[in-house]
């Protein structure tokens, strides 16, 4: 009688330390998988979207995960705005070989090493009135005659 009951103590033993082993791998898979970032503030809302300062140049799409990347694909990155900044890092993404040649095979390679450096800028923003239009400081120059680097948002069509 004595073994039989032990072995139910043993067994009850050991079915909940699985079962906590188990909520404990689910709490840590939770954690792990959900985000983390705080709400995205009033300005930053404005910034999500697709903006261009020239018609003829790739645009710049804004998430609300806080990921851009440009129309043409080439530069991919994350951004924040803080106390008035845009801070954006960026790099250029990994692209796949177009075919086995060796030239493609060896520009994919040197995309592997690109996509490994990053960059940074930070700028400070404002927005319009109706936030369709924002500008970032820019030294002055001719293309930039009062400072302020336009940016206009696309519409959807």
């Amino acid at each position: 009688m004595k073994t039989l009951l032990h072995k139910i103590k043993q067994n009850r033993l050991r079915t909940v330390l699985a079962g906590l082993v188990g909520i404990l791998v689910l709490l840590l898979t939770f954690f792990l998988t959900t985000d983390n970032q705080p709400p995205l503030s009033a300005e930053e809302r404005l910034l999500v979207g697709e903006w261009y300062d020239d018609t003829t140049k790739p645009t710049r799409i804004f998430h609300a995960d806080r990921t851009f990347e440009t129309s043409d694909r080439q530069f991919a990155g994350t951004w924040q705005i803080k106390r008035g900044h845009l801070s954006v890092t960026y790099w250029q993404p990994y692209e796949l070989p177009d075919s086995l040649s060796l030239t493609s095979l060896s520009l994919s390679l040197e995309s592997i090493q690109r996509s490994y450096r990053k960059g940074g800028y930070r700028w400070e923003i404002t927005f319009s009135d109706n936030g369709q239009r924002h500008s970032l400081y820019h030294p002055k120059d001719k293309e930039h005659p009062d400072g302020k680097w336009w940016w206009n948002r696309k519409a959807d069509l």
